[in-house]
Order: structure tokens, then C-alpha cells, then sequence
């Protein structure tokens, strides 16, 4: 493969050889060490393949031998430049290709990330550009290690990071750390205590002693399930209480909003702004002037695909919504609507897992607010465990 390349890069000539005596003229060729190829007898006369520039040289040699040479076909760089050599505008433009190729690729055109799973990508290319790899770095200019050793500074969830760089796309290989699961202790000995005041409503200890009844009232951080346990024969020791103990715990709660509030109302008119992205640079093709300071930019970008490469042209969109603030004021429905919501969410998001068995509201407006007031009476665990220190 590399011969054949070498010789249509030089140029060589397809040739007929007839006459005489054609042996010795190819006798002649092995004594002056002048290369062929391909010497083939066809019907009183022989085919054969030369380099263009010791095809040149043969021609004493064919009138010694008494042998004639016509040529066949011709083929190489030379002959197809000799055939352009009018048209200068093809070779200059095939000249600077060659010379752009050649530029283009000392660049990073694209990255390609692997292994991300729970991490986000948006952080792992920011840590990336930050170190000095992003499509458009100069690849002599990159010191991988480095670039490595500052990613997983930057991203500590990153248990190992592996960069090559495949002539114009850099491969980013990563593995994520493995969080190590709880270990739940369940030697230490330790007491059961109350978390809030309320009325217990039942009661499912799996270790521990316990004396409390239903419909027993217990005050925040009173002892629910003590680790003591004595036998029969009045002998102690110490084991990790367990329990669930639900009891009913009010709670009271405010909620509030301004009965004034801004409200942002966006436009129906947008602007757009493009730019042509090359490597680093960006050209801008639309220049929109922004109509208000008060707008959302939203930017999308796009890259050219070839034969499955990206290549490092693209363009970016940036489009621009202009919105604007106005004062609205609730009413009292609106209002309490709203607060009722925040409640709502209250009672799922704040109170874990307990459940709402009664709730009351109070509704009221007061020095430019509208204030929900709740009381609620809420099922739950109030069992806390507490580390016992035995000596």
C-alpha cells in the first residue's frame, strides 16, 4: 500500500516493448538498476510499468537492445497536475484546503463524555473549559494530567477521569464515585425519648422495655422505651431500644403573603440573535438591539455533522423575551387560595410522615398582609433514639 502510494505521488507510465531482442533490453534495465514492474509477454511483445523519471532514462537502452517503447497509459501526480496546470485557481484552492486541514488540525474540534450517570454534564464541561479543554484548545497547548488532576478537584464526585485526545476529539472517560450505604448501629444501648408533646395512640416496640398505654399523655423528650431490661433473677443489662410509638401532636402554624405583590408579565415581542461559531470565535450574523433591560435570555447552539464528525463550525441562537413587572392585588378568595396551597405543601414536604387527622384555618388581613393561621393534629412517630453512655 505505502509503494503504491509512493508511486503514483512520483508518477508512472504503463509501456508496450516489442522488437528484437527484448530480453536483453530487460537484462539491460537489472544492469543500469533501473526498476519495473509488472513484465508481462503479450502476443510478441511484453507490457510492463515504469517510474516517469527512469522512463526517461531508457531510451539509449531500447536503441542498443533494437527495441521500441510506446506508451500505454500515464498515471500519478504529475501527470494530473500537468493537466491542471491552467486552471491555477483548482491548485491554489486545493493548496490552502491542504493548508487548512494542516491548521485545523492542531484544534480540538468536539469532546465526547462517557460514564456520567447522576453526575451533571454541564458541571463536568464547565470543569473542563475552566482547566483548558473545550472544543477550539490548542491541543500542543494541553497538559492532560493536569487538566485530569484539577477535574477531580473541581468535581469531587469523580472517582477516576481518563482524557484522550483521538486526533480532533477529545475523549473524556469518567467514573463515578460509589457513595457507601448507612450502616444502621444497632449494638450501642440507647433510650427512646419523645420528639414533641402529645397523646400516644399506639405503640410497636421490637427491643426494649417499655411501661406506657394507650391514651398516655407524654411531654417532649419524656422517656418512651428505656434500654434497661432486668430478668427474673434481677440481673441488668443494656440493649439498643427499638420502637415506633405514634402519638396525636398539635401544631400551629402562619402562613403569609403581601396583599400587594409584583407580578412579571411577559411580552408577546422577542428578538433573535445568531452567530456563526469557528473553533473559538464567534461572528456575529443578526445585530438585534434590545428593546428593555428587563428580559430572559434562552440560548441554543448548533454543530455541522459530517459522516458521523462533528466538525467545528456551528452556529448559536439567542433569543430574547422581554417581560415586565406590574403590581397586582389579591383579593380575599385569591388569597386565600394561594395560602391554602402553601398549607397543602406544608403538610406533605414539613411534617414527614405524619398524618393529618384535623385542621382548622383563620383567615385574616393585617398591616398589608393576608395571614392564614393553622392548627392541625398530626399521627406520627415520635420516637427518638438517644445513645446511652454505660459504664
Amino acid at each position: 500500500m505505502v509503494l503504491r502510494f509512493i508511486r503514483l505521488l512520483r508518477g508512472y507510465v504503463e509501456f508496450v516493448l516489442f522488437g528484437r531482442f527484448p530480453e536483453r533490453f530487460i537484462n539491460l534495465l537489472t544492469r543500469e538498476g533501473i526498476r519495473s514492474w509488472d513484465i508481462m509477454p503479450e502476443k510478441g511483445m511484453y507490457n510492463g510499468k515504469m517510474l516517469l523519471t527512469d522512463y526517461r532514462r531508457i531510451r539509449p537502452l531500447a536503441r542498443r537492445a533494437g527495441v521500441r517503447l510506446k506508451v500505454r497509459k500515464r498515471s500519478g501526480l504529475p501527470f494530473f497536475l500537468k493537466k491542471y496546470r491552467r486552471r491555477r485557481g483548482l491548485l491554489i484552492g486545493a493548496a490552502a484546503g491542504l493548508v487548512l486541514l494542516t491548521v485545523l488540525s492542531q484544534f480540538v474540534w468536539d469532546i465526547r463524555i462517557s460514564g456520567v450517570n447522576t453526575l451533571s454534564y454541564s458541571k463536568v464541561m464547565a470543569a473542563l473549559s475552566d482547566n483548558g479543554l473545550y472544543p477550539g484548545c490548542f491541543k500542543p497547548s494541553l497538559t492532560v494530567s493536569e487538566i485530569e488532576r484539577e477535574t477531580e478537584l473541581y468535581v469531587p464526585d469523580i472517582s477516576w477521569i481518563s482524557i484522550n485526545i483521538l486526533n480532533n476529539i477529545a475523549e473524556v472517560e469518567i467514573k463515578e464515585k460509589v457513595r457507601k450505604p448507612g450502616i444502621s448501629d444497632t449494638k450501642t444501648p440507647c433510650n427512646i425519648k419523645a420528639s414533641d408533646d402529645g397523646v400516644i395512640t399506639d405503640i410497636i416496640v421490637h427491643s426494649g422495655s417499655c411501661t406506657l398505654k394507650r391514651g398516655t399523655a407524654v411531654t417532649k423528650n419524656s422517656l418512651l422505651v428505656s434500654s434497661v431490661i432486668e430478668d427474673n433473677e434481677q440481673n441488668i443489662r443494656y440493649v439498643h431500644s427499638d420502637a415506633e410509638i405514634f402519638a396525636d401532636v398539635k401544631a400551629d402554624k402562619v402562613f403569609k403573603i403581601p396583599i400587594t405583590n409584583n407580578k412579571i408579565v411577559f411580552k408577546s415581542e422577542t428578538d433573535e440573535r445568531s452567530r456563526l461559531r469557528f473553533l473559538w470565535a464567534e461572528l456575529p450574523l443578526s445585530l438585534a438591539p434590545r428593546r428593555s433591560d428587563n428580559f430572559v435570555s434562552v440560548f441554543s447552539q448548533r454543530r455541522v455533522i459530517f459522516n458521523s464528525v462533528t466538525l467545528p463550525i456551528g452556529d448559536s441562537l439567542e433569543r430574547l423575551y422581554y417581560y415586565s413587572n406590574s403590581e397586582i392585588k389579591h383579593t380575599p378568595d385569591e388569597a386565600k387560595s394561594i395560602l391554602k396551597k402553601k398549607a397543602a405543601l406544608y403538610e406533605c414536604f414539613c411534617e414527614g410522615k405524619g398524618r393529618v387527622k384535623t385542621r382548622s384555618f383563620n383567615f385574616k388581613r393585617i398591616d398589608g398582609f393576608d395571614v392564614l393561621s393553622a392548627s392541625y393534629v398530626f399521627n406520627k412517630n415520635i420516637a427518638v433514639k438517644q445513645r446511652l453512655k454505660v459504664n
